[in-house]
């Protein structure tokens, strides 16, 4: 492993008040995923006046690995690089996992599609003094257009009681989700999981 795939995002969990300012491209990219939203046919489930949502503890520093494994023979093949990055006193996180699933696996699939061969995709996973945050950086140059995927983010984002966050900077984009700490509880005293920060790389 290299010793910092991204030297501009090594703090991306350690310096969160520099690292996710609103810029003028996040603003931008969150007006055009509002735009499509009101001009896309969104999935029926979305919109629709329903119970509400089941919601599940999780883990994070064990969730993430296990969606990120789905892309695993993808980014082999397309010989691009993954580092998971999570802080050790990251707590659980109450959430619906369908809709969580669905919008990393769709920020991973953004990432996949526009990080060149050789490059990395970080998945972070850290909190701060008010939130949880989530998110997915990779190396890409600034594109047009956001996608439906995207705009599908934002939705789902809203319905789990979240914000989503978009920077771009030094040839690079991420992708951040916040969770008020009302959705998280605690680690338990004997958690296995608190020896300290972890960096893990899918190997292909």
């Amino acid at each position: 492993m290299s010793a910092d795939p991204f030297p501009q995002t090594s703090s991306c969990y350690l310096n969160s008040v520099t690292c996710w300012h609103h810029s003028e491209l996040e603003l931008s990219l969150l007006s055009r995923i509002d735009n499509a939203i009101e001009v896309s046919v969104m999935p029926a489930h979305l919109d629709a006046e329903i119970a509400p949502l089941a919601m599940d503890t999780i883990d994070l520093q064990i969730w993430i690995p296990s969606i990120v494994r789905l892309f695993k023979e993808r980014i082999c093949s397309q010989q691009k690089q993954l580092y998971i990055v999570t802080s050790a006193e990251l707590p659980l996180l109450t959430t619906n996992i369908s809709d969580l699933e669905r919008i990393l696996v769709e920020l991973l699939t953004n990432a996949c599609n526009y990080t060149p061969i050789g490059k990395a995709i970080i998945v972070c996973a850290y909190t701060t003094a008010n939130t949880t945050q989530l998110s997915v950086s990779n190396s890409s140059v600034e594109r047009d257009g956001t996608g439906l995927g995207l705009a599908i983010v934002q939705k789902l984002a809203q319905r789990l009681g979240a914000s989503i966050f978009v920077e771009s900077a030094n040839e690079q984009i991420t992708f951040t989700l916040q969770f008020p700490h009302k959705l998280t509880a605690k680690r338990g005293t004997n958690s296995r999981n608190s020896d300290g920060e972890r960096i893990r790389f899918l190997t292909c």
